[in-house]
């Protein structure tokens, strides 16, 4: 099945060569989990934290669905 990617900020240097903007379509397995898809990108774990879709935050062990949009950010440091 087919489900977009948007990798925000830092992550953006795992979109593969020649990607045109911050989105990426993948193809992953029907049953696939968030943990499938950012894998399937070469991302670390620990360099994903937040993975929102549809404004509804997900777990890495959430299943996807077809056509799903993910919007995934780095962990967030700073402050005091």
């Amino acid at each position: 099945m087919k489900i977009q990617v948007n990798l925000c900020a830092s992550l953006r240097k795992y979109l593969p060569a020649g990607t045109a903007g911050d989105t990426i379509t993948i193809e992953v397995a029907t049953g696939a989990t968030v943990r499938d898809a950012i894998s399937a990108l070469g991302i670390p774990a620990e360099h994903a934290r937040m993975i929102v879709s549809a404004n509804e935050q997900l777990e890495p062990t959430a299943t996807l669905r077809e056509g799903q949009r993910l919007d995934v950010f780095p962990p967030l440091a700073g402050g005091a």
